[in-house]
C-alpha cells in the first residue's frame, strides 16, 4: 500500500496528469473502471485560480469518485501558488495538491513555471515550502531529471526539506520533451537517496513494465499508457478485461463527452482521448485516419461504437 501524508492509496498506481486530458471526463472514466490509486487532474494555472477565473473554476468541478483525486497547480512564484493551494483545501474535495514543476511546453517555461523551476533552486524551495505552510492537505511534486542537465538528486532533497510527503519524478530532462526513452536506470538512486515515497513517470504502456518499475519505486505514474489501453490500471491490479469492454468504454466515453461540453467541443475531444487508443492495436492507423478525417462528432462516435462492438 502506497501512503502520501495521511492518504492511504489502495494501488500504488497514478493517473498521471495531462494538460488537456486529465479532465473531469477522463478521470469519472477512470474511476468508473477501477485499478487505479490516484487521479491527477490536468494543469490548473494557480494565477488563474486565485483570481476566480470563470474558466479555470470550470475546470476544477467537483466531482463524486471513488478513486482519490489531487489537482495539479502550476505558477511562477511563492505567493499565488501557496494561495491558490489554501483555495482548494478550503473550498473543494481535492484529496491532495500536486506542484508541477516539471512541464516542458515553451510557454510555460518562459513564464517561469513547469520545468523553469529546476533551474532556479532557490526559488523552488520558496514555492514549495510557501505551499506547505498553506494546506495540510497530502503534497506532492512533480519534477524531471533536470533542465538541460541532470540534478534531480538535489532537486528532490530540496523537496523533501520543505516538507512534501512525495515526490513523482519524470525520468527524462526538460531538453528531451517526450522524445527518446525515459531514463529509468537512474530510479534506484533517486529513491535511496529519499526518505518520502517515490513516484516514477515515463514510458510504462503495459502491465510488465509497470509491475517491473514498481520492484525500483513506490509508485507509478501513467499516462500515454492509460490512454493506449483504458483498462491498463485495472489489469496491473489483476482483474481481467475482456475485448468487450472496449465497447463498454468507447460508448460510455461518447456519453461524457455529450455530457460535459458543448456541440463545439464534443469532436477534438473525441479525436484526443482516442489519439493513443491500443496503438499496436492492428489496423490502428487505418481507423484513427477515419476518426481524425471526421467532421462531426457522430460520424467518429457511430465509427467507434462500429470498430469496437459490445454484447
Amino acid at each position: 500500500m502506497l501512503k502520501i501524508g495521511a492518504l492511504c492509496l489502495a494501488q500504488p498506481t497514478v493517473l498521471a496528469p495531462m494538460a488537456g486530458l486529465t479532465d473531469r471526463v477522463l478521470r469519472l472514466l477512470m474511476d468508473e473502471m477501477g485499478g487505479c490509486g490516484l487521479m491527477v487532474s490536468e494543469m490548473i494555472a494557480a494565477e488563474g485560480l486565485r483570481r476566480r477565473n470563470r474558466r479555470t473554476l470550470e475546470m476544477i468541478v467537483g466531482l463524486q469518485t471513488r478513486t482519490p483525486q489531487f489537482i495539479q497547480l502550476f505558477g511562477a512564484a511563492p505567493e499565488p501558488l501557496a494561495e491558490a493551494a489554501a483555495i482548494v483545501s478550503a473550498e473543494t474535495a481535492f484529496a491532495g495538491i500536486d506542484l508541477n514543476m516539471g512541464c516542458p511546453v515553451p510557454k510555460v517555461v518562459r513564464s517561469g513555471a513547469g520545468a523553469s523551476l529546476l533551474q532556479d533552486l532557490p526559488r523552488l524551495a520558496a514555492v514549495v515550502a510557501a505551499v506547505r505552510r498553506s494546506t495540510n492537505l497530502p503534497l506532492t511534486v512533480k519534477v524531471r531529471l533536470g533542465f538541460s542537465q541532470v540534478n534531480v538528486m538535489e532537486t528532490t532533497r530540496i523537496i523533501e526539506a520543505q516538507g512534501a510527503d512525495a515526490v513523482a519524478v519524470h525520468f527524462r530532462l526538460k531538453s528531451e520533451g517526450y522524445t527518446g526513452s525515459a531514463h529509468w536506470d537512474l530510479a534506484a538512486a533517486v529513491k535511496e537517496n529519499l526518505r518520502i515515497p517515490l513516484l516514477g513517470n515515463g514510458d510504462i504502456m503495459t502491465v510488465a513494465l509497470a509491475r517491473e518499475k514498481l520492484q525500483i519505486v513506490d509508485g507509478v505514474l501513467i499516462g500515454r499508457g492509460a490512454l493506449a489501453n483504458p483498462y491498463l490500471f485495472r489489469e496491473i491490479a489483476g482483474q481481467a478485461t475482456e475485448e468487450e469492454d472496449l465497447g463498454v468504454y468507447v460508448r460510455r466515453l461518447g456519453d461524457l463527452i455529450v455530457e460535459h461540453y458543448p456541440e463545439r467541443k464534443r469532436l477534438g475531444k473525441l479525436k484526443a482521448f482516442t489519439r493513443f487508443l491500443l496503438l499496436s492495436r492492428p489496423g490502428a492507423r487505418s481507423w484513427k485516419r477515419r476518426i481524425f478525417l471526421s467532421q462531426d462528432f457522430m460520424e467518429a462516435r457511430a465509427f467507434l461504437e462500429e470498430t469496437f462492438p459490445c454484447r
